[in-house]
């Protein structure tokens, strides 16, 4: 080949490789738990799905990685369903195997491309670098009243059923919402989502999933120092009660504990922990007990299903019709909406892809109590990185690596062909 010629494949390869990053990370900005999701039409969102997925396998066939291809007819049917049924039902259920879909082909294409891997990578690391810049400058301008906030109501679709809340909200730091703890006013930082929670998990994956991403230690330190302040400032419970218990078990891993102990040590002291919070006048100040108190009616619609509901689900949406609410947990949307059989495949899915960091596998079930997020993209996303990290990192263990491609020999016979 010339060397005009193979320059211009490596410059098409480079260029290919940061469009298909890009779509990927603005996919994950397009739903929950950004707010970005209010701002944009239906329509819109539905189209980058679409679109995404529809990249996506395009490259797995050049992968020859056919096995999951099937999931691309709930592409095609989606998309059928919002231009001419309009069955918002189906189209919410047929959404959720994209949705897998995206976490199945996404793992495909980064196993198969060390640059669009390196690419995401970097684009997720410095967009959390932002995200927590701004969530500490904007709890520290909010409590020194330094920088101004304004009030703003921001609607949400919630399971299909719209929503919101009122926010303090500054343009360049995002959203804060007023929390009172003990008698003290606090800014709870939201940042660009829509609960300070759902940031507080976010940054809880970056700090579990830091190994996986950064090599440098100084590097890798700073910035799960930098993420764990940030976490501090959304004064999530959900991420205080996780890495209190993690840094405490780790600390005492260090010196006395082998990694199934310091496993059930973490489940040990975290019931002890969750009895007490439930038992104080802590709980009645989180979000916590509101969710709680919905609990009873959730299981109310479990106890009345039939054999055939509790395995295949009652219907996306089923808590808003019967009680004008949708589902604030992960696992009982799963167990209500879509049955036994799908939490089965969920639970296995996301097994398979995190057992190889047992802590960020416990997180996400854990995390999945409090939040509904095992079909937000950004969720799957950063799941796909770390399982792609981990397996690129083996076979760096067992074969050296001489020379470091910006992108794979696959991406350019993709290319070529």
């Amino acid at each position: 080949m010339k060397r005009a010629d193979l320059q211009f494949h490596k410059t098409a390869t480079f260029s290919m490789g940061m469009f298909v990053s890009w779509m990927l990370i603005v996919y994950a900005l397009s739903y929950h738990p950004f707010i970005t999701e209010s701002y944009l039409p239906a329509s819109v969102r539905i189209g980058i799905e679409g679109g995404v997925l529809f990249l996506l396998v395009m490259i797995n066939l050049r992968y020859q990685y056919i096995v999951n291809i099937v999931w691309f007819i709930p592409v095609v049917l989606i998309f059928g369903c919002t231009l001419f049924l309009e069955m918002d039902t189906f189209i919410k259920l047929v959404s959720s195997f994209n949705k897998l879909a995206f976490l199945i082909l996404t793992i495909g294409l980064l196993n198969g491309n060390r640059g669009v891997l390196n690419t995401c990578t970097k684009m997720w690391v410095q967009l959390s670098y932002f995200l927590c810049i701004m969530a500490i400058l904007a709890f520290f301008g909010y409590a020194t009243k330094i920088i101004p906030f304004s009030p703003m109501y921001l609607g949400e679709s919630v399971s299909g059923m719209e929503d919101g809340s009122y926010y303090l909200h500054n343009a360049m730091l995002g959203n804060l919402i007023p929390r009172q703890l003990f008698g003290i006013d606090f800014g709870r930082v939201a940042g660009f989502m829509y609960e300070g929670g759902m940031l507080g998990v976010v940054l809880g994956l970056n700090i579990l999933m830091a190994r996986d991403w950064i090599e440098d230690p100084k590097k890798r330190k700073r910035f799960v120092w930098l993420n764990f302040i940030a976490g501090i400032t959304t004064l999530s419970t959900t991420f205080f009660l996780f890495f209190s218990l993690y840094y405490l078990v780790n600390r005492l891993g260090e010196k006395v504990l082998n990694p199934r102990v310091g496993t059930f040590a973490f489940l040990f002291l975290g019931v002890l922990l969750i009895v007490f919070i439930l038992g104080s006048d802590y709980f009645e100040q989180t979000s916590g007990s509101v969710r709680f108190e919905r609990m009873a009616m959730y299981l109310n619609i479990v106890e009345s299903s039939t054999w055939l509901t509790f395995l295949l689900g009652n219907g996306v949406g089923i808590t808003i019709d019967k009680f004008g609410i949708g589902l604030d947990s992960g696992w009982l949307a799963i167990l209500v909406e879509r049955g036994v059989i799908m939490m089965v495949f969920v639970v296995i899915l996301y097994a398979t892809h995190t057992k190889h960091n047992w802590w960020l596998m416990l997180y996400i079930f854990y995390a999945n109590f409090a939040f509904n997020l095992f079909w937000d993209p950004s969720f799957l996303l950063v799941v796909a990185m770390s399982y792609a990290c981990f397996n690129y990192n083996k076979k760096r263990s067992v074969v050296p690596v001489y020379q470091d491609h910006l992108y794979s020999d696959s991406s350019r016979g993709m290319l070529q062909r």
